[in-house]
């Protein structure tokens, strides 16, 4: 609120003011150019304490404020302050604390006061203003409730008229939903079995391409025609797994996708993923490494058929994205809690990479990150799609993190069960413990990988990354008196291979020339006979199973503890024949009604060293098993058979008895509720047709493998 000087009744109001709170005193009030615009002269003795003319030009060119400030002029003493645009001088007869205060207190009750009457002024006017306008609204408003009254009643009868219209065509609506409802059924039952017939007729003649293909491959064939086998399995294989992704995705997108909840190993899941993965880049200067966690427990409770999905096609795209360097496949435990396990899987390879823009399309059905990508490298754009559904179907989530030309790592997380309480079986040896071992590789990450297998057998390891200075470490070594018990070599190394190394070594004198030399490398092709030439006393490919590894370093340090001198004109140690003397006594029953597939596994079990009996039909099955239960020990089982399917042979074997005995389904069906099926009729496991020799021999792993001399049960 401002006051003008020039209104006299304002300026003669704020002196009245200052004068009845303080009448002993004289109080002036000055214009703008410092003339007195009203006075109150206080007692008759004051009357002659004008402020001179001087002085007021100073109290007007002095910056005033609310709060007084003391002048003197001669013997007087004057209080000025200034506020609402006014200055108010006061003579007083001495200067005291007291009085300064007294003087600021009433200058401030005078500006409160002015500003309450200011404020009354302004609120009367706008409640006048307000009570004007609430008229208005309310004459508005009572306009308003009589057009809503109107427009109520005629509503009200337009809402009776369409609720009778609505009603008459919501019942023929549903009349025609219930009979398209039905329609849809019967359709989605043929589709159904149309999906199911198809992947049966599709499969089975594909089992015979792909699997006679492996057959054909495996034997001695010139490079031409190994060119053209090479060309039909991947043909043949590409083809499989667009079917098999075409009969997922419709299974997700029918909402039919289901998890299965039952015991299995996920190391062994790991380890069989790379084993199947090796042979894809082996053409190529990659090294394949599988890294464990120890927490990882023995047994978890889920859908390892899912879970082995989504990493096959993580490995698989990898693969198929990596020209060189490494991938690697880690298993880890993330969480858990009492009931739960989270396991968190990475798939990390050196390939080409992803550019961050692309990380959302990738997961996208029918989708890839380049256009271009599905003319060099090939593939359906559903892998991912379908992958990314199943984790987050097992409670995880699937996603990317990548840059071009860097590679790329797939994390994938998934929430399982807790298997009952039990225990890995021990992975140490009695021969192992105290043992050391001098490991040579170029690869950090594989050394990292190798050491943490060693040390849980018991062993200490030196690790050399420049196997140039390996043969100097095995001297020193020696010279010191302590020899190493053995040596790991990796064979694709820069400078000095492991081919030239093992030579190297074998040159030296002593004990450090006859040290046990394992070959452990991702290789594939026909080297053993090099190995063994080289002075290798055991070979094996990365990755191998920690138990695998374990055991073949157990086999050469017993052949060292025997006679070092002899160990050279033993056998060369593979994992192959570290399993080949298991392969020898397992007994296998076959019921398989295709002469094709007949003939087909009959020639992949028996070359691989099995021995098969071979059921025509499920009820020959039945018969055949139930005469010499003990000469078999599992059971492949076709499914579609005549006379007896395989689902009604397994309840019959299961219902007299047999339930030790493990059955494997072997089936071209694979849509949604065949394996359930195939679980629910006693069966153990599932294998999808066309049948490969990988899965084959990883079901048998799975069900044959032996612990210390003792099949498990």
């Amino acid at each position: 609120m401002k006051k003008s000087v020039g209104d006299k009744g304002a300026a003669q109001a704020a002196t009245d003011f200052f004068a009845k709170h303080l009448p002993e005193c004289a109080v002036f009030l000055l214009d703008e150019r410092g003339r007195i615009a009203a006075r109150h002269g206080g007692l008759p003795e004051q009357t002659a304490t004008e402020p001179s003319p001087d002085l007021r030009r100073q109290l007007i060119n002095a910056t005033l404020t609310a709060a007084p400030r003391s002048f003197r002029e001669g013997d007087r003493h004057y209080f000025a302050l200034s506020a609402d645009g006014l200055t108010v001088v006061c003579a007083v007869a001495d200067q005291s604390l007291f009085f300064d205060r007294l003087f600021a207190l009433t200058a401030t009750l005078w500006v409160s006061e002015s500003r309450r009457e200011y404020l009354e002024k302004k609120l009367t006017i706008q409640k006048n203003q307000y009570e004007r306008q609430i008229s208005v609204v309310e004459g508005k408003r009572q306009e308003i409730l009589e057009e809503a009254q109107r427009s109520y009643h005629l509503i009200q009868r337009q809402q009776e008229d369409y609720s009778q219209r609505l009603q008459a065509e919501i019942e023929e609506r549903t009349r025609e939903l219930r009979d398209s409802k039905q329609a849809a059924e019967a359709a989605n039952v043929a589709k159904s079995q149309f999906l199911a017939a198809m992947s049966h007729e599709i499969r089975t003649p594909m089992n015979g391409i792909i699997g006679f293909t492996d057959m054909l491959l495996a034997g001695d064939l010139d490079e031409e025609q190994r060119d053209s086998a090479m060309t039909i399995k991947r043909s043949g294989e590409a083809l499989l797994s667009i079917i098999n992704d075409i009969l997922d995705f419709s299974k997700v997108e029918a909402g039919k996708m289901t998890l299965e909840c039952i015991d299995f190993d996920p190391e062994i899941t790991a380890h069989d993923i790379c084993d199947l993965i090796r042979p894809r880049v082996s053409d190529k200067p990659i090294e394949v490494l599988c890294r464990i966690d120890d927490r990882l427990p023995a047994n978890v409770q889920g859908d390892p058929g899912r879970f082995r999905q989504v990493l096959v096609n993580l490995m698989g795209n990898a693969a198929k994205f990596t020209d060189r360097g490494e991938i690697e496949l880690a298993v880890a435990v993330a969480d858990e809690s009492e009931a739960t396990i989270t396991l968190r899987c990475a798939v990390r390879d050196t390939g080409i990479g992803l550019a961050p823009t692309t990380f959302a399309t990738i997961f996208e059905e029918f989708t890839q990150a380049d256009a271009t990508i599905s003319r060099k490298y090939g593939g359906s754009g559903l892998g991912l799609a379908i992958s990314k559904r199943i984790a987050r179907l097992m409670g995880g989530e699937l996603w990317v993190e990548s840059a071009i030309g860097h590679g790329a790592t797939f994390y994938f997380t998934c929430v399982m069960r807790k298997s009952p309480p039990s225990r890995r079986p021990s992975l140490g040896h009695a021969d192992l413990r105290g043992k050391r071992a001098l490991l040579v590789d170029d690869n950090r990450i594989s050394i990292e990988i190798t050491e943490a297998a060693l040390a849980q057998g018991g062993m200490t390891t030196f690790a050399v990354q420049d196997s140039r200075l390996a043969v100097a470490e095995l001297r020193k070594s020696a010279t010191e008196g302590k020899p190493y018990d053995l040596a790991i070599l990796d064979i694709l190394m820069p400078e000095l291979d492991g081919f030239d190394l093992a030579r190297a070594i074998r040159a030296l004198p002593g004990v450090a020339g006859q040290i046990p030399l394992l070959a452990y490398t991702v290789a594939s092709e026909k080297i053993a006979a090099r190995c063994q030439e080289a002075g290798f006393n055991a070979f094996l490919n990365k990755p191998s199973q920690r138990r695998i590894l374990l055991r073949a370093l157990a086999r050469l340090v017993n052949r060292k503890a025997a006679s070092a001198d002899k160990a050279n004109e033993q056998a060369l140690v593979t994992q192959y024949s570290v399993r080949e003397e298991l392969k020898q006594s397992v007994r296998i029953l076959l019921a398989e009604d295709n002469p094709i597939n007949q003939k087909l596994a009959m020639a992949m079990l028996g070359k691989a060293g099995y021995k098969v009996t071979l059921a025509e039909n499920g009820r020959q099955a039945v018969e055949t098993y139930r005469q010499t239960p003990q000469n078999f020990d599992i059971i492949l089982m076709d499914v579609q058979m005549p006379e007896m399917d395989g689902l009604e042979a397994t309840r019959q074997i299961r219902a007299e008895g047999f339930a030790k005995v493990p059955v494997v389904a072997m089936t071209a069906n694979s849509m949604a509720g065949d394996r359930e099926e195939c679980l629910t009729a006693g069966m153990n496991d599932y294998i999808s047709k066309p049948i490969k020799r990988e899965a084959v021999f990883q079901a048998l792993d799975r069900w044959l493998y032996v612990v210390e001399g003792t099949r498990a049960a």
